[in-house]
């Protein structure tokens, strides 16, 4: 009974490897470019306020590709941004700028189809690396984006527009709790292997 156990826990491994063994695999560099917003669920009368401005965002990423057009798409991404902070009017209203670094670790479900469009979303875990006087963005977020792939041979370039929300379980839970998100366009290359 051992061996038989054996023999189709060998046979089952083989038809996966061989499987996996023919899909692609993809690596991408990208560049992104963000808008978003600080959010809350409820608004605060008398309190500052906070305008997030442009954001720029850098990664790799890193695509398993399985079959019918699936893969698991992970890397790690870099985030900065600045946002400017405006006190509540008072006698005298007074205004400075904080720079937010995040690290985002996304683990996305990419659906390729029509030889060149793309849809990925899932999870992305999010590292606030910067002090500031907002509330954390560090927690689990999601993101969910369609592209568009041009491939010359192995090589490929893509766009990537996305939806991204951080902190929608936030590892610090705060009263009020402001969440950053918004819309983004990642630009990138790619080397399929």
């Amino acid at each position: 009974m051992n061996i038989l156990k054996y023999f189709v826990l060998v046979l089952f491994l083989n038809f996966t490897l061989n499987a996996v063994a023919q899909n692609q695999s993809e690596i991408r560099g990208y560049y992104g470019i963000s808008s978003y917003d600080l959010k809350s669920n409820q608004s605060l009368d008398g309190g500052a306020s906070y305008d997030p401005e442009t954001g720029y965002e850098l990664g790799i990423r890193y695509i398993l590709r399985l079959p019918n057009g699936l893969g698991l798409e992970s890397g790690v991404g870099f985030y900065t941004g600045d946002i400017k902070i405006t006190s509540a009017p008072m006698p005298e209203q007074t205004s400075r700028r904080e720079r937010l670094q995040i690290t985002s670790i996304p683990v996305l479900l990419n659906y390729r189809f029509l030889d060149y469009f793309f849809v990925n979303g899932g999870p992305v875990l999010d590292f606030q690396n910067s002090d500031h006087s907002l509330d954390s963005q560090s927690g689990m977020g999601f993101s969910l984006g369609i592209g568009i792939n041009h491939y010359i041979r192995n090589f490929q370039m893509f766009v990537n527009p996305n939806f991204r929300h951080y902190a929608l379980i936030p590892f610090e839970k705060e009263n009020h709790h402001f969440k950053l998100s918004g819309l983004g366009i990642q630009f990138g290359m790619g080397y399929s292997f």
